[in-house]
């Protein structure tokens, strides 16, 4: 994979974002909690990419960016899920898992990670907890006593598109700052291959704000 290949296609990555989120606010009144709570992250998901590119333009360091990021996305994920797992899991379980995730996300940045490195021990940990939401979202639609479809559920293909992208990446995640120091051939193929489950990603978020649950 070419430096200008992966270039392009992180930087398409980058600004897929935009499509869900113009959808979104195009259907603004007509969305359902669920689809309004994903507005909330896909805003900050584009403002993030923004001034992260915008530094990266300029060859300045954007992990400050992500150090931050991490803990208002997984606060953002925790919200979708919230009402979603409310019969497996007490709201003070979700208030205590995202306090303990920021403390380590600021232990990780302050004693281990610092703000210019990759914060790999925080979205590694960030990994495996959604893909735990994710099936636990499963395992919930499976406890429901009423059916209802699949694709009609905005939640159902946030969830999909969750445990796919974690799944993907929880690897990656792990051992970028002691396998990939530099940006070579491999770097540009990993970081490549993540760029396009990310696309994949933002798909499912399209589907996910497209959809109309109150469809007969």
């Amino acid at each position: 994979m070419s430096k200008e290949f992966f270039g392009n296609l992180s930087l398409i990555s980058s600004i897929a974002v935009i499509l869900p989120l113009c959808i979104a606010l195009w259907k603004y009144r007509r969305l359902q909690p669920v689809q309004q709570k994903l507005l909330y992250l896909l805003v900050t998901i584009f403002v993030v990419e923004a001034v992260a590119n915008i530094l990266w333009l300029q060859k300045e360091n954007n992990h400050p960016v992500y150090h931050f990021y991490s803990i208002i996305e997984f606060g953002l994920i925790l919200y979708l899920y919230k009402d979603a797992l409310k019969r497996l899991f007490s709201a003070r379980f979700f208030i205590v898992l995202w306090i303990v995730f920021a403390v380590f996300a600021i232990v990780n940045m302050s004693f281990f990670q610092s703000l210019t490195t990759f914060n790999s021990n925080v979205t590694t940990l960030l990994g495996f907890l959604v893909i735990f939401l994710s099936l636990s979202y499963f395992y919930a639609l499976l406890k429901q006593e009423t059916y209802s479809p699949l694709e009609r559920k905005p939640l159902f293909w946030i969830n999909a598109g969750f445990l796919i992208y974690f799944s993907s990446n929880l690897l990656l995640f792990f051992i970028n700052n002691s396998m990939f120091t530099e940006a070579d051939e491999m770097s540009h193929l990993v970081w490549g291959l993540h760029a396009i489950v990310n696309i994949i990603l933002i798909i499912f978020f399209t589907i996910a704000v497209w959809v109309n649950p109150n469809q007969n």
